[in-house]
């Protein structure tokens, strides 16, 4: 730990030892040797112990071991060559800070320590007895997002972690479970592993499922739901005959516009595939598997029955606003230069960066100036070329609208660019007296469709039910939703009977996952200050110490 700046001798006191081998007391003293372990430091200098160590000799003539060197372990431990007190700072150190971060900060303070000897410390720290709950939170981690994924185990009473699995299998929950008997309840999210694993390991416990989850699925079923039917309220909006006000934007160069047209064909092309792959009767989980992609957008590709595109959204507003009629005039006189137009704009009183004004005039110049367009255009043009897969869908392009024959004339206008469905379903989720007039004026055009109005009206008693815990409102709504007609609700509906017994205990306990989230985070943090160095057991160590 570097060169000793301060030496403090010392010596036992006590007149007689313990052999530790058959446990007789001893006062005869055989020899003495000194024993140098090093201690805190004091005032930033390095420590060193001198401590004169007795050997003492066993009086007990049946035992084999004839001497003995007296111990103080409340001092140093056997053969150890640093304090107990010492060794147990250095541990903190270890668990909170790991390897180089901790060998930086130790020396700062004088305790010079390698990296690799706080990892053996961390390794090598003892955990705490546990003792099993009788609330359990579960939730899963991700060693590496989208490939590999493990479990995290809560104590819902105390709030602190208890365990880490290295996978996040219903085998290893109910193993774990088995191991540890005398749960009694458990709050998990709707995953069927933890469902399964709940019911095989503890099939006595009570199982909860997470109300927050609840109304993360209802969204999901909501935006299923209007992705569905985004097309028909477009076409809506256009046979009501009201003029769509466009959206201020940016314009984007042409390599931006080609860019974006190859995103958008390399995303139908794959909605091409997934339809086609569905209808030839593979099932989401294996759909997702085969193309790495989540279970939430192959099931948005499923229901949309058309190209879902995604709609424009409303430009945030700019520092440029209230110059960029100076700076169209300017430009319209013959002006491209930005760091002049910039220059010119600042003496109005501009203050932000002439990389505003570069940005701005990039999208008005006729020639890009980059072969990043060529290559884009290229792309594009790859992409525009018929492709040779046999399952290739006819997706209908954006610039042809759908027309939808409509029984009566709609009797609420939108002049207003139709958002996406991502954006639309929170119109459905949220408390309508927190809109704003445009949003309610959306609102009411997309209340429009009979199945929207449907959905909305069970989202909003389904919201108010979660929040306020109302059990008793629950069958009635499940009933209203096999009764909708909606393949969507009817599908949501159906999965929450299956689970009826842990949504009831849901709206009936206080217990959730919240603090299971929020021990997640803070594996996050701990999992990326290893720079993904260190393995699991080490991870597990480190978060069960920081706890």
């Amino acid at each position: 730990m570097g060169g000793v700046s301060v030496i403090v001798t010392a010596s036992p006191t006590c007149p007689t030892a313990v052999c530790p081998a058959c446990h007789e007391v001893s006062s005869r003293v055989h020899s003495y040797y000194v024993r140098a372990p090093h201690d805190l430091p004091a005032s930033g200098q390095n420590v060193q112990l001198q401590l004169r160590v007795r050997r003492f000799r066993c009086q007990n003539h049946k035992c084999q071991q004839q001497t003995f060197a007296e111990r103080i372990p409340e001092v140093v431990a056997c053969h150890a060559q640093r304090t107990t007190r010492l060794t147990t700072t250095l541990t903190l150190f270890a668990a909170v800070l790991s390897g180089q971060a901790g060998s930086r900060l130790l020396s700062k303070i004088g305790m010079s320590l390698s990296a690799d000897t706080l990892l053996r410390l961390a390794k090598r720290a003892s955990a705490s007895l546990m003792v099993t709950p009788k609330v359990l939170g579960v939730d899963d981690f991700a060693f590496r997002r989208g490939h590999r994924y493990g479990t995290i185990l809560v104590d819902l009473e105390t709030h602190r972690p208890i365990d880490l699995l290295p996978e996040r299998t219903a085998d290893a929950f109910s193993a774990w479970l088995r191991k540890h008997p005398g749960v009694e309840w458990i709050s998990r999210d709707r995953s069927t592993e933890y469902a399964r694993g709940a019911s095989e390991g503890a099939p006595q416990a009570q199982q909860i499922v997470d109300r927050w989850h609840l109304l993360k699925n209802v969204k999901e079923v909501l935006e299923r739901l209007l992705g569905r039917l985004h097309a028909a309220l477009e076409a809506r909006q256009t046979a009501s005959g009201v003029r769509v006000q466009a959206r201020p934007k940016r314009r984007r160069t042409n390599s931006e516009r080609a860019a974006s047209q190859a995103a958008r064909l390399r995303r139908q092309a794959r909605y091409e595939e997934v339809v086609t792959c569905y209808m030839q009767g593979m099932s989401i989980i294996g759909i997702a598997e085969q193309f790495h992609m989540s279970r939430t957008t192959v099931r948005q590709f499923v229901a949309a029955g058309a190209f879902p595109e995604r709609a424009t959204t409303m430009r945030k507003k700019s520092l440029l606003d209230p110059y960029t009629s100076y700076l169209e005039q300017r430009v319209q006189d013959g002006c491209s230069n930005a760091s002049q137009l910039w220059r010119e704009i600042r003496d109005k009183g501009f203050q932000g960066r002439d990389k505003v004004v570069r940005q701005w005039l990039q999208g008005r110049r006729e020639h890009p100036g980059r072969r990043s367009s060529e290559r884009e255009m290229a792309r594009h043009q790859a992409f525009s070329a018929p492709r040779g897969a046999p399952h290739s869908l006819q997706v209908q392009e954006p610039s042809q609208p759908l027309v939808v024959q409509m029984d009566t004339d709609p009797t609420i206008f939108l002049a207003e660019p139709l958002e996406s469905p991502r954006h639309l379903v929170w119109l459905l989720l949220r408390d309508p007296s927190s809109l704003d007039t445009q949003e309610q004026q959306m609102l009411a055009f997309i209340r429009q469709e009979p199945d929207i109005e449907v959905a909305y009206a069970l989202a909003q008693q389904f919201g108010v039910m979660v929040r306020q815990r109302q059990r008793d409102k629950l069958d009635p709504w499940i009933t209203a939703c096999l009764a909708s007609h909606i393949p969507d609700l009817e599908t949501f509906a159906a999965g929450l009977q299956k689970e009826y017994a842990a949504i009831k205990a849901a709206l009936t306990l206080p217990y959730s996952n919240g603090p299971v989230e929020g021990q997640v985070n803070r594996l996050k943090f701990i999992k990326r200050s290893m720079y993904g160095r260190g393995g699991f057991e080490l991870l597990r160590q480190r978060v069960l110490s920081a706890a």
